[in-house]
């Protein structure tokens, strides 16, 4: 019983929720929001995330997957038809109605799909959170996951909770198990970019000498990083880069197949490449 039902049941009066139909799923269009975009954008999205993992990490059947920030499913779903019950998948996020939904939606039918909720303060997804990110162990072994996936999280973080987060993942990649994270890494040709092409992203604020944010009002809604401090947060963190930075299209660039700027990491001792 999902909890809009539990609430009509004991008489509690609730306006029915605008639906997104996909997949075979009915999905409150406020938590498809807060994913992300929105239905319009939404599987054309999930498709550009799985062609992202198809091209540079490819997720087999039987393996471990965590999702950071995984909404209300875009990605699960996509994945519970990729994953065999020889795999696992866990996906955690600081909103909790989106982690109910895909607990009382998607594990039922999918019940190697585990979701979890950190009720972490963030001034944009969760103001009256009561944890910090120093509060967070990812909910899976040590040496247990073979794919990280973080698809605009770190965009919205700044370096001493990057950090944190990075080195939880060093903690629980297998060792040859690969992080997927999307960025927006800042240059002067990038932003110079971004403002001739009219781009919405612009990132004219610095706030120190390797991050830059596009709203100073509202820092987390957008945060840029030099490439500089990208390997800062890499060596403090036990990660490295596997491949090279894959530029996205936000700034205006042409002909990407990528919108944010991908990075494919591994533990620091691992070789490069597109390990699996």
């Amino acid at each position: 019983m999902t909890v809009l039902a539990r609430w009509r049941r004991r008489g509690v009066k609730t306006p029915r929720p605008e639906l997104f139909s996909y997949n075979g799923y009915e999905i409150p269009v406020d938590l498809v929001k807060l994913t992300g975009g929105g239905p319009a954008t939404w599987d054309a999205i999930a498709r550009m995330h799985m062609d992202a993992y198809a091209r540079y990490a490819p997720i087999e059947p039987s393996f471990s997957v965590l999702e950071v920030g995984c909404g209300v499913g875009r990605d699960a779903i996509p994945l519970s038809h990729l994953l065999s019950p020889a795999g696992s998948y866990v996906g955690v996020d600081i909103v909790k109605p989106s982690i109910v939904w895909c607990q009382e939606n998607i594990t039922p039918t999918f019940p190697n799909f585990r979701f979890v909720h950190f009720d972490v303060q963030s001034d944009i997804h969760n103001p009256r959170g009561t944890i910090s990110s120093a509060d967070v162990k990812m909910p899976v072994p040590d040496a247990s996951v073979d794919r990280i996936l973080l698809q605009s999280v770190f965009t919205h973080m700044f370096e001493p909770d990057i950090v944190w987060y990075m080195r939880d993942f060093a903690r629980a990649l297998r060792p040859r198990g690969v992080v997927i994270a999307s960025f927006f890494i800042i240059d002067d040709e990038t932003r110079a970019l971004a403002v001739d092409t009219g781009q919405w992203l612009t990132f004219q604020h610095q706030i120190d000498p390797d991050c830059w944010v596009n709203d100073p009002e509202h820092p987390e809604g957008a945060v840029s990083y030099t490439e500089a401090a990208l390997r800062r947060m890499l060596a403090a963190s036990g990660l490295r880069l596997l491949q090279q930075i894959h530029r996205g299209a936000w700034c205006g660039r042409e002909g990407l197949a990528d919108g944010q700027d991908m990075c494919i990491l591994g533990r620091a001792n691992q070789s490069a490449g597109p390990a699996a």
